[in-house]
């Protein structure tokens, strides 16, 4: 689809022909932002010009911040809403950008600025059927030269005339640094049923510094769907605790598609992973996801993983056939807020006679995540996974609940563009009825991330 592209050339052409264009009134913003602005304090105007140039520099994100923050008091402002709806769009939230451009036009209907915008958010989230008759009513409201031609692209991209949109593809190299305290997630009891315990079966902690490079490549075949292709090779060191020091590598391939307030996806992913230098872990699998946007500000979605988990001959008793199940409902909020909460089921199946490995599990997580400042986002998580083994460990039953916590704080673009500093702290907790499984376990951390532009 368009786009950015299209949205810049609608900026820097289309809508200075429309402030020097005298002839078409129903196509002057001049005329109808003088309209818009009677009633608007001089503070409250400041802001409308501060956004405008945030919008036309490209800084979308940091306007929509600045105009959501007086969402209550201006909103019902045909020019504020169209400001806001247009901010939201080219910051990737086309329901809030259709909600404030339709807030827009009911109350100014022949402002073709903000029709305009309207039908691009319709366009971008998948939606032409909506899209296509506003860009039509707009060519024939005899537009500029300018803008009729950029209509005129959305039209022909959704009949089908012009090309696919372009590919993105991208790399990225990351250092990871910190201290864990319990490297080899075990226990700290030093005996277990009067046994002394070997040293790399107790809790130890360790400085890790771990470095890794991935890419990431999203190929869309047209405004409903794309192909994403991601892949990640890491390395982790803990210098005190060598016998856990691990390789991995991870792939996935799928694809994303949108219709209306529906959206899926569809993918497979696998990863090899090593221990001290034994290639001893494996994982191949597939992955759906189906969800529904059902209100301006909230989705709902439900998927499935299913996939194979394997190990070497030495510990295969390990391997299971592993089923997930996921029920989540999200809610984005004013400004760029949002909180997802996922219940979460499964199942793994034992692949040896007398393995004790088959489980159940049952469980819940919840994310938020929050813009900070220009740059600066946060990104909190709660969670609580209980699996119940079939089998018996030690002639005993064993169930494990399992309860997370993590916390991140992301600064992009640090010191040059494509750099992200991300201090982050993750903690697990394992209670066991086996006391050998009881370990908790706290990772503190930063991560650099350099993405070439």
């Amino acid at each position: 689809m368009p786009g950015q592209a299209l949205r810049r050339a609608f900026w820097r052409t289309a809508l200075m022909t429309l402030l020097l264009t005298c002839g078409v009134p129903q196509w002057s913003f001049a005329q109808e932002t003088a309209t818009f602005d009677v009633g608007i304090s001089a503070d409250d105007r400041a802001v409308l010009v501060q956004a405008e140039t945030l919008i036309a520099n490209g800084r979308a994100e940091r306007a929509f911040a600045l105009l959501s923050e007086r969402e209550a008091e201006l909103a019902g402002n045909p020019y504020f809403d169209y400001l806001l709806g247009v901010a939201a769009l080219d910051s990737g939230r086309h329901s809030e950008a259709i909600f404030s451009l339709r807030r827009s036009i009911v109350v100014a209907p022949q402002y073709a600025g903000a029709r305009m915008e309207l039908g691009r958010a319709y366009y971008e989230s998948g939606d032409s059927g909506q899209a296509r008759p506003l860009f039509a009513s707009l060519l024939d409201e005899n537009p500029p030269p300018g803008v009729r031609q950029v209509i005129q692209q959305y039209i022909d991209a959704i009949d089908g005339r012009t090309q696919k949109p372009g590919s993105h593809f991208s790399l990225y190299l990351e250092v990871h640094t910190g201290h864990d305290s319990n490297a080899n997630g075990s226990t700290g009891n030093q005996q277990f049923l009067g046994f002394m315990l070997n040293p790399q079966n107790l809790e130890t902690e360790s400085p890790f510094a771990e470095i890794a490079a991935g890419f990431s490549w999203i190929v869309p075949q047209s405004a409903r769907f794309a192909w994403i292709y991601s892949g990640r090779l890491g390395h982790r060191e803990n210098s005190d605790a060598s016998f856990v020091n691990s390789t991995a590598l991870n792939g996935y391939a799928g694809g994303t598609w949108q219709r209306g307030n529906w959206f899926g996806r569809t993918g497979v992913d696998g990863y090899r992973a090593s221990r001290d230098g034994d290639a001893n872990e494996s994982y191949a699998g597939a992955d759906f996801l189906f969800g529904n946007r059902f209100a301006e500000d909230w989705d709902v979605t439900i998927g499935l993983r299913a996939g194979a988990q394997r190990f070497d001959s030495a510990i295969q008793v390990l391997d299971v056939d592993r089923f997930l199940y996921t029920l989540g409902v999200s809610r984005r909020f004013s400004g760029t807020s949002r909180i997802d909460l996922q219940a979460i089921g499964g199942r793994d199946n034992e692949k040896h006679s007398g393995s004790p490995y088959g489980n159940s599990k049952i469980g819940a997580r919840l994310n938020f995540s929050t813009q900070l400042g220009d740059a600066a986002f946060l990104h909190a998580s709660v969670g609580s996974l209980t699996t119940d083994f079939d089998g018996l460990f030690f002639a005993l039953p064993r169930e494990d609940t399992q309860a997370t916590a993590a916390l991140q704080v992301e600064f992009r673009d640090v010191f040059t563009s494509g750099l992200t500093l991300i201090p982050g702290f993750r903690y697990v907790d394992n209670r066991s009825d086996i006391s050998l499984y009881d370990y908790d376990r706290t990772e503190i951390g930063l991560l650099i991330r350099w993405t070439p532009k």
